[in-house]
């Protein structure tokens, strides 16, 4: 799988872009704050439908202007045309091959892995990130878990609005139970297939993780349910699952009737990561928490490779600088003609001369893009 072309039209800093990508490495050389993550926005939000710093849709439109078109042709089994346009004063439209589609119909049809100095907060951030990071990586090789998120939100919101009404009219309390039902059997549906994954991706970064760290530390990612404490290592079959929310739920009931929203279920899940059995959240340095992270990155490769047959396309956004010699240069060996890469630096001299003669250089200087001939 690979990004042919992409096309800009008002996103951010650029009023017009047109860019043809080679299938193995793209650089983009240049000063900070000329657009060099733009383009990577741009790109990963044909793969996820939204982006991965912009806080607000809006922010995306170039300055004066009503909206914004991001446009790319994807070579998976054939050539496809994907299409996002953010505007102010519309709905966002999302379309595949010129048909307009939903944003769960939309994710998949495109699979990208975005690696950047932010990404500390894997491990560093919320349970919330970590949610985000589970439920998009699902999405993106599994169409039926889209379907699953999208019931399991319809169905909170239905709950939690029906507890709000018992807590302030106390009634309704017996319509309850029906949304209990739904709640737990979706909701145990979904636990079930972020274990899976979470188990599927931690085989594979704890062997990346052992060659980055020389064989000496073990990483372990551990899914961490909504029930689970202090860390505990449990089955994570459907029956255990359901029965373990069954439970939850009936001793949270009280509560939640009081509070009048839900207080158990998927959207509290969480997972960690391990270094030589110790929470690196807590114990591991910021040189092992960066180590982690990119085994962890680098095992999406692996893992969407092996749900999908095909790699996705890797977004490194000015991370070389981060890594020392050996990570970077592990790191590029692994990439080289295995999977195209898009690579933002602002440092040229971070690349051996062998890698830059086969790859498209660009260089990118305020909003401006010219390629190396």
């Amino acid at each position: 799988m690979n990004i042919k072309s992409l096309k800009l039209r008002n996103f951010r800093n650029y009023k017009q872009l047109d860019l043809e990508f080679a299938p193995h490495i793209n650089i983009l050389v240049g000063n900070n704050a000329q657009g060099k993550t733009n383009i990577l926005e741009a790109i990963y939000l044909l793969a996820a439908a939204k982006s991965f710093r912009a806080s607000k849709e809006s922010e995306m439109i170039k300055h004066n202007e009503i909206s914004s078109l991001i446009s790319g042709k994807i070579q998976r089994d054939a050539v496809h045309k994907l299409e996002i346009t953010i505007s102010n004063i519309a709905v966002k439209s999302i379309k595949c091959n010129t048909k307009e589609t939903q944003q769960k119909e939309f994710v998949g049809n495109f699979n990208v892995v975005l690696f950047s100095p932010e990404d500390l907060s894997l491990i560093k951030g919320s349970p919330g990130q970590r949610r985000r990071f589970m439920d998009l990586e699902i999405s993106q090789v599994n169409a039926g878990y889209r379907s699953l998120l999208a019931d399991y939100q319809k169905i909170l919101v239905h709950r939690n609005s029906l507890l709000k009404d018992i807590a302030h009219k106390n009634k309704y309390e017996k319509m309850l139970e029906v949304w209990d039902e739904q709640l737990i059997e979706v909701g145990t549906r979904l636990m079930v297939q972020r274990a899976e994954m979470i188990y599927k991706l931690g085989l594979l970064s704890r062997l990346i993780h052992r060659k980055l760290s020389n064989n000496q530390e073990e990483l372990i990612l551990r899914y961490s349910p909504f029930y689970a404490e202090n860390n505990e290592q449990l089955d994570y079959d459907y029956q255990t699952i359901k029965s373990r929310f069954s439970y939850a739920l009936a001793e949270e009931k009280p509560f939640e009737l009081l509070r009048g929203y839900s207080l158990v279920g998927p959207q509290r899940d969480d997972f960690i990561f391990l270094i030589n059995q110790l929470d690196a959240k807590r114990y591991a340095s910021q040189g092992q928490q960066r180590t982690a992270v990119l085994s962890c990155r680098l095992a999406e490769l692996e893992y969407m490779k092996s749900e999908t047959g095909r790699y996705p396309v890797i977004l490194l956004d000015d991370v070389m600088s981060e890594l020392d010699e050996l990570r970077k240069k592990y790191l590029l060996k692994l990439l080289d003609k295995k999977v195209q890469t898009i690579i933002t630096t602002t440092d040229i001299s971070d690349f051996e001369p062998e890698l830059l003669q086969n790859a498209s250089v660009f260089f990118v200087e305020s909003g401006q893009v010219t390629e190396r001939r």
